[in-house]
């Protein structure tokens, strides 16, 4: 009787621990309903025999926000055994780290060795998750417990490997990351993906690559969502088509593209590298779509300088009713800001109020920054007073300090960047770039060598970047050889950015030998870039070294290269105009034509005589001024003379940088019409009023 007594009272209790079980498993759990749970468990007596249960009231108390409520079990539970095991102490642990609470899972893990109860398998790896979390704990704390597991015999273990790896990854300690991981007996998916991510994340794509070709040949290990969506990111940062279309077919073939996820990373990479055909494609056969997906495809088009066909989609995904959130909006602020069009950047702003959009401080600085760029310095620099002075972070800052300088205001950008230090705010490196890149712009010389002084003070890394705008302002001031000296002492090897800034100084300058110097660089550097090719040929044009320019024309013919058409554009009833010298199908290019033969015929009733030297091609005199007369920018400030109210400022973006015919002939003109003209060019903006211009014929 006594056996089967026993028997039924087992058969009983593991019975009602399934039937709790079930109870603390429900997804229509709250906190009421978990303390009822937990009374009737005390009342049974179960609690104290049923180390599960337990456990699940713990995690439910911390799972639906009320980590005291689980800590008061637990430290009740703990004080009324004689030797708790570490089974609740991981319990509690689990439940601080699943709920964020990094530093609390800490504190308990210190506690747990202090009160000494051993930590096993299962404690570690939630720990060293903590460790990479919190902030505070540094990265000696996850090194302290890498030598503790090590000292209790668990460096072996499958899962306290993983999470060392995991680790190591976050803290961004590759090295000793990939060390545990090639110490490994066995890995699986998540750990190859941890290292493929942590590689990624790093901006080491190369590494991140073979990583993941290894997991395929060496292991066989087939790509989830979570992997595809690093080694796209890889890819995309690589700039590598060829390897998008790879890792597409990959995803494709292993039905990762079923998953939104995986989905709106193939979108994303085919964007990062150019392919914004393939990106649309790819969005367009995906079944299901969220605004991650939105943004992706739109952010593509804008990177790659489609702003029209982004607008185009933005109507669409409204439409669509898939609601916009405060990322779409950045990235439709930017395409205004490459259209240069403030009247739908305007639209985009009400957008935002009539939708009722957060505008935090993030959306603020990105509408002080399109304005800016649109050509409207005076609605830029209001907004940005109108952030009051404890708000305002660093990137406020550096997008007025940058605005200031493009549009030529250099004096008034270093006020701003001395201003900003008095108000506590410490500049960093994309500070530095503005204000140097604002010094270059004015001429100012020794107070750029002065800010590039400040950074050893701020304990800001002099970049290649920064480098970059010091040739830069050197060259265009003259002084080629204190450039060129700088760029030999470099610490870091010169890329691309700096020998641009130094063959761009020379053809401003007309030195075609240190030219030579620079170009030869560059072709080694990036020898598909036609802009290169074509600023080479420029100088030797402006030199008359034809023969030079033939050999450079035929080099970039041979590669396949073709010079970027000169694009000028002007905003006209909402819409974006775009002039180019032989672009026969624009429909107002006979009224910009006449237009813009009346006005040379007034230009030289005052003086003006073409400067024949800015036509880049070995032809007859009479042709030169032909060509000068019907220069891209030309056209749109003729149609803009045309389409506007008399007395209007009228706008033009153009992608390359403005000859100088065309800077003396927009003095002229804005004396002649009455009319203020602002043209944004590769470099800066102008600002031509009564004759004269607003870079004092510095640029």
């Amino acid at each position: 009787m006594r056996l089967i007594s026993l028997k039924n009272h087992k058969l009983l209790t593991s019975t009602a621990e399934s039937h709790y079980d079930r109870l603390l498993k429900s997804p229509a759990n709250n906190h009421s309903r978990i303390k009822q749970i937990h009374s009737s468990l005390v009342t049974s007596g179960l609690l104290q025999i049923s180390p599960h249960l337990t456990a699940q009231i713990i995690i439910n108390y911390s799972k639906l926000g009320h980590p005291r409520s689980a800590r008061s079990l637990f430290d009740e539970l703990v004080s009324n055994s004689s030797k708790p095991g570490s089974f609740l102490w991981n319990t509690m642990i689990r439940a601080y780290t699943n709920n964020g609470q990094w530093s609390d899972a800490l504190a308990l893990y210190s506690l747990m060795r202090r009160s000494g109860v051993w930590p096993n398998n299962y404690t570690y790896p939630f720990v060293l998750k903590a460790c990479g979390h919190d902030p505070s704990a540094g990265i000696w704390s996850g090194k302290t417990v890498h030598g503790e597991l090590i000292r209790n015999g668990l460096e072996s273990d499958l899962y306290v490997e993983a999470a060392l790896v995991i680790w190591y990854a976050k803290c961004g300690e590759l090295n000793d990351g990939r060390k545990v991981f090639d110490g490994m007996t066995s890995r699986d998916l998540v750990c190859w993906t941890t290292m493929i991510t942590a590689y990624e994340q790093a901006e080491l794509p190369r590494e991140s690559l073979m990583m993941f070709g290894f997991m395929q040949q060496q292991q066989g290990i087939l790509a989830d969502s979570v992997t595809v969506v690093s080694v796209a990111s890889a890819v995309g940062q690589l700039g590598n088509v060829k390897s998008a279309r790879s890792v597409h077919a990959h995803a494709l073939c292993c039905g990762i593209l079923e998953d939104v996820c995986g989905g709106n990373a193939i979108v994303a990479m085919y964007g990062k590298c150019g392919d914004v055909e393939s990106a649309r494609m790819a969005f367009d056969r995906m079944e299901e779509r969220d605004i991650i997906s939105w943004n992706a495809v739109l952010s593509g088009f804008v990177q790659n300088g489609q702003a029209r066909e982004a607008f185009s989609l933005f109507e669409l995904m409204k439409e669509s009713g898939c609601r916009p959130n405060p990322l779409t909006a950045l990235i439709m602020l930017s395409a205004c800001s490459f259209l240069g069009s403030c009247q739908l950047g305007m639209k985009i702003q009400g957008f935002l109020v009539d939708n009722k959009i957060t505008v935090d401080l993030t959306l603020r600085n990105a509408l002080i920054d399109m304005y800016a760029k649109c050509g409207d310095l005076e609605t830029a620099m209001g907004m940005f007073n109108d952030i009051g002075v404890r708000e305002r972070d660093v990137t406020s800052w550096n997008v007025m300090i940058a605005a200031l300088g493009t549009h030529g205001r250099g004096k008034e950008a270093l006020d701003l960047y001395l201003r900003m230090q008095e108000e506590g705010v410490r500049p960093n490196h994309i500070t530095f770039v503005s204000v140097l890149s604002a010094c270059s712009h004015a001429g100012l010389i020794d107070e750029g060598k002065n800010c590039f002084a400040d950074m050893q003070r701020f304990s800001v890394k002099q970049e290649v970047k920064h480098y970059a705008c010091m040739v830069d302002m050197l060259g265009r001031a003259g002084l080629l050889n204190e450039a060129f000296d700088l760029v030999r002492t470099m610490p870091s090897p010169p890329n691309d950015g700096v020998w641009g800034a130094l063959l761009l100084a020379c053809r401003v300058q007309g030195n075609s030998e240190l030219g030579e110097v620079a170009a030869n660089n560059l072709f080694l550097l990036e020898p598909e870039h036609p802009g290169y090719y074509v600023l080479m040929s420029n100088v030797y044009a402006a030199s008359r070294k034809w023969h030079e320019v033939g050999n450079l024309r035929t080099e970039m013919k041979s590669r396949g290269l073709m010079k970027p058409a000169a694009v000028s554009m002007i905003e006209y009833r909402g819409e974006i105009v775009g002039f180019q010298t032989a672009d026969w199908l624009n429909p107002f290019r006979h009224e910009a034509y006449k237009k813009l033969e009346g006005i040379a015929v007034e230009m030289k009733s005052r003086g003006y005589f073409p400067d024949r030297s800015c036509v880049l091609h070995d032809v007859e005199e009479e042709d030169k001024d032909h060509i000068l007369n019907y220069h891209s920018e030309k056209l749109a400030v003729a149609f803009g003379i045309i389409k506007s109210e008399a007395g209007s400022t009228i706008t033009v973006m153009k992608n390359l940088r403005i000859c100088c015919d065309c800077h003396s002939a927009f003095k002229l003109i804005s004396d002649i019409y009455r009319r203020r003209i602002v043209v944004r060019d590769g470099n800066r903006f102008h600002h031509f009023e009564a004759g004269s211009c607003s870079c004092n014929d510095y640029w």
